[in-house]
């Protein structure tokens, strides 16, 4: 049941992205494979630029900061974005923070980093088993927070 609930709640964060570029003139479009970094496609219909993006979601419930991520986030994609989604009431609609791939990596990086250099509680040494948390500051994260035009600016 707790597998369906995620498949459900990512569902619904990747849902919530695509009505929120459709509301602002972008052509969106959610791919299905499951297996690459990309979740949503989107166009600007003005220049034809696309962009690939990659929703993580998780719910406001006081038990989690961050948001779970793997090993392959820590590769860097030019043309790779990240709308990451804070669910809370269903009344009420989510937050949305956009990020850069590389803003991504570096702080999902140094989070491992800390992590790894903390002694167990037995003091011994952790391991890798390639879960990354993402888990940006809350000025950065405001700085983020409902930044669709990002997405389709030029470097």
């Amino acid at each position: 049941m707790e597998a369906n609930k995620n498949k459900n709640l990512g569902n619904a964060g990747e849902f919530y992205v695509l009505a929120q570029l459709a509301q602002r003139g972008y052509i969106a479009g959610k791919t299905d494979d499951g297996t690459t970094l990309i979740d949503v496609i989107a166009t600007n219909p003005e220049n034809l630029s696309t962009v690939n993006i990659q929703v993580k979601t998780r719910t406001i419930d006081g038990r989690k900061s961050s948001w779970m991520m793997g090993r392959k986030n820590e590769q860097i994609h030019k043309n790779l974005w990240y709308v990451v989604v804070e669910i809370g009431a269903n009344d009420v609609l989510p937050n949305f923070f956009i990020f850069k791939s590389s803003e991504v990596s570096n702080c999902i990086k140094e989070t491992l980093k800390e992590y790894m250099n903390t002694p167990k509680k037995d003091g011994g040494q952790r391991i890798d088993k390639g879960i990354r948390h993402f888990e940006p500051s809350e000025k950065f994260k405001e700085e983020r927070k409902d930044n669709w035009e990002i997405l389709f600016q030029q470097p």
